[in-house]
This record gives C-alpha cells, structure tokens and sequence, in this order.
C-alpha cells in the first residue's frame, strides 16, 4: 500500500486536498439552501413512512435516506429519533456528508479514466487537478443536490467500461459498468447521456461485429443497466402508491413538459449560454451590517470562469483534430482518435439535447459536458508539458498557475465565507452574474 502512495503521491496530495476543499465548514450556512428544500427531505420522507411526488427517478432519495439514518445513528444526533422531528430540524451535515464524500471520490474515478484513456501520466494528474479546485462541482460537493451523484456514477460506469474494453475477459468490470449506469439513469434522465457515451465505447472497440464479443457484451450491458433501472423503482413504488410504474413515468414526463417556463425563474440559463458562463446560480445569499461596512455570504455555483473558458476552447480544438485526423487517418493516432472521440461526443451528447427542451435550464446542467471539456483541457496542457525544452514549458505551466490562482480569487463565493461588499462585488465581473 505504502509503495502505491509513494508511487501515486500526486493524486493522493490532489484527493486529500479536494477532500479537505469539500468538507471545511460544512455546516457553516447551517440551513437548507437552493434545491436542498426539496432533495434530501424526499430522502427524510421516505425514513418517515410520508407519501410524495418526485419529477425524478428515485434513486438520489435513496441516497439521502441512508445518508440521513446513518448520521442519527452517530453521536452526533442530537434528536430523540428521527420520528419525532420535522426535517428542518436535522443538522444539514446528516445530508451534506454524503455529497461531500462523492465529490471527493470523484477525483480519483477521473485520475483512473485518464489513465485508461491515455499512457500520459501528466494528462491524469491534471484532470484530477482540475476537478479537485473546479468551483461549480466543489460547491454541489458541498450542497445536499443530486448534480454530483449523477456525474459521479455517470464516470465511474464509463470507467469500469473502459476497463472491460482494455481486458473484454473481466466480465466483472462488464457488470459493475452496467450496474452502475442503471444506477445513473435512475438519478435522472439527463444520465442517458452517459448511457450513449457508452454505446460509443464500445463502437470505437473497432471489434464490432455480430461474431464477437463486444456485441453480446453490449447486449449485456443494456439488459443489465434496464433490469436494474426497474428494480430501482420498487421501493419507491411500495412507499408511494399513488401510481404504478407506467403512471410514475407519465407523471414524470408531464411534469417537466409543464413545469417552470423559460424566464420564470431568475437563474434560468439558454443551453449555448453555459459554455461561456452567462448566468451562474446564487444558490446562497445574506448580508451583515458593521461599521466597518457590510459584508456578503455567497454561496455561486460559479465555475471557475478561467478553467471554464479554457476548457471550451480545448474541447473544440480536440473536435477539430479530430476531424482532421479522420480526414487524413493516420494509424499512428489510432489511440488519441478513440480518445478525441469520447470526449468530443461526452461533451456534445450532454450539451446539444438540451437545445429541444423548453423548460427552465439552470447552469448545473452543463456539468457533464463541462467535465469533459476539462479533460480536453488537461490532455491538451499535458501534450504541451511532455515536449522537450524548458522554454516549450511556459505555456502550459502559465496555463496551471493561471487556473489555480482563478480558482483561489473565487473560492470566497463558492466555499460561502463572508467577505467585504466591494470584495464580493469585483468577482461579479458582469451584471448578469449577480
């Protein structure tokens, strides 16, 4: 074990301080904000035998549940029972735990994706970089949503599936993929993304044939992630009867055709806005008075706006190479092709569908496709690093310093630590970030 860390030491000093970014101070707001009205108090409805209506799959209230009855199980638990207290009465870190727990096994899941799709040892390094100080995922780390349980299950499936396609005779690595994007889909609908993605990798295989194993295993794959998608549904079917599974379905669909129109809501983003961060979300907001002046507690969901704009302009020029390397198809590319291609279609796949939705869309669902246009970024950063030459290192080391120092000038409004008005007010560099 010893010999790994020593080996490892990068991504273990970048884990143990993503974990440290998304536990500090957790209950410092120490009041449900945003989306955390609705979320883990489904998860606290089902702990109390409370029937309702969810516009989701169940799955992240599950998650909620378990992560609510194991914290009154601590001495932390200050309550009686958890039948004799409403939900506004339990410390947010019986439910913010969980979340800042999956942040921080993120990392390593993108550290292990890296490595399987590339040799380059700096290109993982830097994707688990750049995770681990991302602005946007450290504060839904930090908040009881279900965002980071679908980004977190959405890659851990890509990544078991990519081992499998490395080893096709680890069925094992087959059927952790596939149970896990089950899990995925039943988060949201927005993970089906995630499921074309992989349909993808088993395309660019190039051993895609009715003869041979990546078909059957394919076949595999989707029974098994669609038997669990169902199974997932029991129990909340058992707790709410109000409707069978066809009903929960329509219900669900009907629901997001008729909920909040475009505009309603103050943080409602167009879908082509997210990628160069128009509008990011207040999830938090209060102000004190001193003499010294008034001082703001914000909590953003603001990517970092560096690491975002960067990464945007990373994505397509991987999209442009890799037409050109179709185009002129050079053997000698094969690996960067199968590459390019799982990150141009992860960021397109979950970008381009939200162009037919006409509900209200916030910026946390750009989440996915950002992601993969981070690690567009960090291999794009670590071809740089890896040429030879002090002077072919400037770029790309400039590149680093700039994103870390970005990413310190906003962790105030992201981490919700209270600081002065003119201080939050120059990280508002436009009017429609407020």
């Amino acid at each position: 074990m010893m010999g790994w860390v020593k080996k490892h030491y990068e991504i273990c000093l970048i884990f143990l301080a993503g974990m440290f970014l998304r536990f500090i101070g957790l209950n410092q707001i120490n009041e449900p904000i945003f989306d955390e009205i609705f979320y883990p108090q489904y998860g606290f409805k089902y702990l109390q035998g409370e029937e309702f209506f969810y516009a989701h799959p169940p799955f992240a209230n599950y998650l909620y549940s378990l992560a609510i009855w194991l914290y009154s199980l601590t001495p932390l638990f200050e309550a009686e029972s958890l039948d004799k207290i409403n939900f506004y009465e339990l410390s947010v870190l019986s439910y913010r735990w969980l979340n800042a727990l999956i942040g921080s096994l993120f990392i390593p899941v993108i550290y292990g994706i890296c490595n399987l799709l590339s040799k380059n040892r700096s290109f993982a390094i830097l994707g688990a970089l750049f995770v681990a100080i991302e602005g946007s995922l450290i504060v839904d780390s930090r908040t009881a949503l279900a965002n980071m349980f679908l980004l977190f299950f959405g890659f851990s499936s890509i990544y078991f599936l990519l081992r499998f396609l490395k080893k096709a005779s680890q069925s094992l690595n087959l059927y952790v993929a596939a149970i896990l994007m089950g899990i995925t889909v039943s988060i949201k609908w927005s993970g089906l993304g995630f499921l074309f993605i992989s349909i993808v990798c088993f395309v660019q295989a190039q051993k895609f044939s009715l003869k041979n194993l990546e078909l059957k295993s394919l076949c595999t794959y989707l029974f098994l992630a669609t038997l669990l998608y169902v199974i997932l549904f029991i129990p909340d079917l058992y707790l709410n009867t109000q409707y069978d599974f066809v009903e929960k379905h329509q219900q669900i669909l009907g629901y997001h055709r008729t909920m909040v129109s475009e505009n309603e809501h103050p943080y409602c983003s167009e879908w082509y806005s997210w990628p160069i961060l128009v509008k990011p979300i207040a999830y938090y907001f209060s102000q004190n008075y001193f003499s010294s002046g008034t001082w703001f507690t914000s909590v953003h969901l603001l990517p970092n706006p560096l690491l975002n704009w960067l990464s945007l302009l990373a994505i397509i020029t991987m999209i442009i190479r890799y037409s050109s390397s179709i185009a002129k198809y050079r053997p000698a590319r094969k690996n960067f092709q199968k590459m390019a291609l799982i990150l141009s279609v992860g960021f397109l796949i979950n970008l381009v569908p939200w162009s037919i939705i006409d509900r209200c869309l916030f910026l946390y669902h750009y989440q996915p496709s950002y992601v993969f246009s981070m690690l567009a970024l960090a291999f794009l950063v670590s071809e740089q690093w890896e040429r030879n030459g002090i002077m072919r290192k400037i770029t790309p080391s400039s590149i680093i310093a700039l994103i870390i120092v970005s990413f310190l000038y906003w962790l105030p409004i992201q981490l919700g630590f209270e600081i002065p008005e003119n201080e939050f007010y120059r990280r508002m560099w436009f009017g429609s970030w407020i």
